[in-house]
């Protein structure tokens, strides 16, 4: 039998995120990619849900996310250990995840036409690897 536990949703801040990635500011930031090159894609998101069952993460690069509608994003990792955290972006910021950082899709909170610039490796179908969510599995925020 499953049973879902609730994990709730922080403030997106740079030291919160720190261990999974970095929250970008209007410096630059240098990504990391192994063999191959970045593409940039314009993703419309999916609504959030509340339930979380997988998670994945790619062993080769870095993935840049840059919001464009100025909505409000629903970011969510886990640890290495499968557990989650989940952040809110305000919609202004633009965030990475780390080598090996294990996300699930950044997902729109207030509205149905949320949308990112996703920049990730070229190769990243053949560097992805996915998991079950284990322990809390809900989020709210």
């Amino acid at each position: 039998m499953s049973v879902n536990m609730k994990v709730k949703a922080e403030p997106l801040t740079a030291e919160a995120f720190a261990p999974f990635g970095k929250v970008v500011d209007a410096s630059r930031h240098t990504l990391h990619c192994q063999p191959g090159e970045y593409t940039a894609r314009l993703h419309a998101l999916e609504r959030a849900q509340s339930l979380v069952k997988r998670v994945n993460r790619h062993s080769d690069h870095e993935q840049l996310f840059v919001p464009i509608s100025g909505h409000k994003l629903l970011i969510t990792v886990a640890t290495d250990d499968h557990q989650l955290r989940a952040f809110v972006n305000d919609g202004t910021q633009a965030w990475t995840f780390g080598v090996n950082v294990w996300h699930n899709a950044p997902r729109g909170l207030d509205a149905d036409d949320a949308a990112v610039i996703n920049v990730q490796g070229s190769r990243f179908t053949e560097h992805t690897e996915y998991a079950d969510v284990v322990g809390p599995n809900e989020v709210e925020w």
